[in-house]
């Protein structure tokens, strides 16, 4: 485990190459705690948790403020999250409670980097699956860290920490550890308001533009103004893959949106009177709400993973509101089962690979619940 338990490490790291070599073998240890498959993980990560020198180590490591020891830091974080996930392994509860609040500090500060925000939100993240002993210390160490996410969902934010955000809070309405107010009057609101209104391919946030066929650049329409485009912010060019992935990462915005307004409605969070309150707010006028739905299912008829998940939980969200009696002459006038259906045989052979494959495990699940389920169930309801 050397250099992790080494009693001079903080001193080396100063020492920029000895800093990369350290960065290096901590990304193994990483690798190898966090690997499912390999069974000596549970054996390594037990070894450092009873190493005092490799914890304190660790801990110092998160502790630095210093902009060069930045993936370190994120290392660390990242083992110290294994380790208090892993059960076997006895972490004090000291090492765990000053991770989240390392965390927390991290991510909610607007001026941190973006690569170590992103590694405190994804390990809190995951942290506040778990149970709810983690959940009542993330809730204890901030009395409004439900506000600061909750702002996080805003649309000047970036699509990866409004994502982490949402995550987050839907961890924790799935363990009922959210005020019943805050959902109906400002989560949720906001929260269907960025699903209902947001695109599947999002809009650049360069001028008008139009795509070069040459290089398939998008580039600046020329009818601008001359001396507006000679300025540097409108020279912007755009390849396409960045568009790609602005486009995925909106996706996968939308679906951890999606995400969270199936557990605030599944989980009873708040009561099925209030979610029509606030859906005939966000979405007014007669049966607003199922067709915005069903544009979203019709915009991811798509055999990708992203687009599968997508309108999956636009299905069960569908399910879920009409077992309850909730819209369903809406669903029914709407087409939104024919639309669902057309959705499952598109993506039939999908679910079908991955579920050969053995390929849907990790956090997200997409195999299950088959599409094909919900589609029969959607149809006995509205029959």
């Amino acid at each position: 485990m050397s250099p992790i338990c080494s009693d001079t490490l903080i001193q080396d790291i100063n020492i920029m190459p000895w800093q990369d070599v350290v960065n290096g073998a901590l990304r193994v240890v990483y690798r190898l705690i966090h690997a499912p498959e390999w069974t000596g993980g549970r054996r390594l990560a037990h070894e450092i948790s009873i190493s005092k020198q490799a914890v304190s180590n660790l801990e110092m490591i998160l502790d630095q403020g210093n902009i060069a020891c930045q993936q370190l830091q994120m290392r660390a974080m990242e083992i110290i999250t294994e380790l208090t996930l892993d059960s076997a392994a006895n972490l004090a509860m000291e090492t765990k409670e000053n991770l989240i609040n390392k965390q927390l500090q991290i991510f909610l500060n607007e001026g941190t980097e973006e690569d170590l925000k992103v590694t405190a939100g994804k390990t809190l993240a995951s942290l506040s699956k778990t149970t709810g002993t983690f959940s009542v210390c993330i809730m204890s160490k901030y009395n409004h860290i439900v506000d600061q996410l909750t702002e996080i969902l805003d649309a000047k934010n970036k699509a990866i920490y409004r994502t982490i955000a949402a995550e987050i809070l839907e961890n924790l309405c799935t363990l009922h550890m959210m005020d019943k107010n805050h959902v109906k009057n400002t989560l949720l609101p906001k929260v269907l308001a960025e699903v209902l209104a947001s695109k599947k391919k999002p809009p650049s946030e360069a001028p008008e533009c139009h795509v070069s066929k040459a290089s398939g650049d998008i580039e600046e329409n020329p009818l601008q103004d001359d001396e507006e485009n000679q300025r540097p912010e409108h020279n912007v060019q755009i390849n396409s893959s960045e568009l790609n992935e602005t486009q995925t990462s909106m996706m996968v915005l939308k679906e951890a949106l999606l995400s969270l307004t199936l557990v605030i409605f599944d989980k009873w969070i708040i009561s099925a009177e209030d979610f029509d309150d606030v859906a005939q707010k966000v979405a007014p006028g007669e049966g607003e709400f199922v067709a915005k739905l069903k544009t979203i299912v019709e915009e991811n008829c798509e055999a990708t993973a992203n687009n599968l998940r997508i309108v999956k939980l636009c299905g069960q969200i569908a399910v879920t509101m009409m077992r309850r009696s909730q819209y369903s002459e809406h669903f029914k006038d709407q087409k939104f089962v024919e639309t669902l259906s057309k959705a499952s045989k598109i993506t039939c052979n999908l679910e079908s690979c991955m579920l050969f494959a053995g390929t849907d495990g990790g956090a997200k699940k997409t195999a299950r619940p088959l599409l094909s389920d919900l589609v029969k169930e959607a149809e006995a309801l509205v029959a």
